[in-house]
């Protein structure tokens, strides 16, 4: 039996539902988009980012301790301390996200919520808008349109890069980033405070995913 490590819950089923729940709303966007010209799914899919998007936000400030903007984000020094160790093969022995990981959580969240906003005001030059298309003119919505093509194909390019980060800590790092986020607990050193870690309910989750959801529904539909 290995005393020397623990294994422990890092993340809560909230936070694990929110990323496969966005990496498939992403994964449908793009092909609603790109390969089936399926815009009104597409619209469905982008408003769902929308909504998930909006949950982690709030979830970043009354969600569990590693969900928490709080618990993850480092001043520039962690961080640069950390990237200075970044290609040593040795695990990531962190709880929750790492310095950098939690840059790239917020560069995220911002990118994914400027895409879906974005498509709120877009159109696809024929017959199908986004449900805020009117409140602009023509010009600026065609313009907004482009704008959000260009968007979406560099979060299809920093997409790349997170899955590329992913194998990089598996191969290289000898951390399993995947089977954390699926099954929520980690193997850690035993010397890691842990006492202090507290989750939040998956009911209060759900209110406030309901809450998001409500107002982005009201948005697309009373707009």
């Amino acid at each position: 039996m290995n005393t020397t490590s623990q294994t422990i819950k890092v993340w809560d089923f909230p936070v694990r539902l929110f990323h496969w729940s966005l990496v498939l709303c992403f994964a449908v966007s793009w092909a609603s988009a790109d390969l089936f010209d399926a815009m009104q799914v597409h619209f469905y899919a982008g408003y769902t980012m929308l909504a998930l998007v909006l949950f982690r936000i709030i979830w970043g400030f009354a969600g569990s301790t590693t969900a928490r903007f709080s618990h993850f984000l480092t001043g520039l020094r962690p961080t640069l301390a950390y990237a200075a160790t970044l290609f040593k093969p040795r695990p990531s022995n962190y709880i929750g996200h790492n310095p950098l990981g939690g840059w790239a959580v917020v560069i995220m969240l911002a990118l994914l919520a400027f895409q879906a906003i974005t498509g709120l005001f877009s159109n696809d030059e024929l017959l199908a808008s986004g449900p805020l298309a009117h409140w602009v003119s023509g010009d600026m919505s065609d313009t907004i349109s482009d704008i959000h093509h260009e968007a979406f194909d560099f979060l299809l390019t920093v997409a790349g890069i997170h899955i590329a980060a992913v194998l990089f800590y598996r191969f290289f790092k000898h951390t399993n980033l995947i089977a954390t986020m699926i099954t929520g607990y980690k193997s850690l050193p035993n010397t890691l405070p842990t006492s202090s870690l507290r989750f939040g309910s998956n009911w209060r989750a759900l209110a406030i995913f309901a809450l998001v959801a409500a107002g982005v529904s009201a948005l697309v539909i009373y707009s």
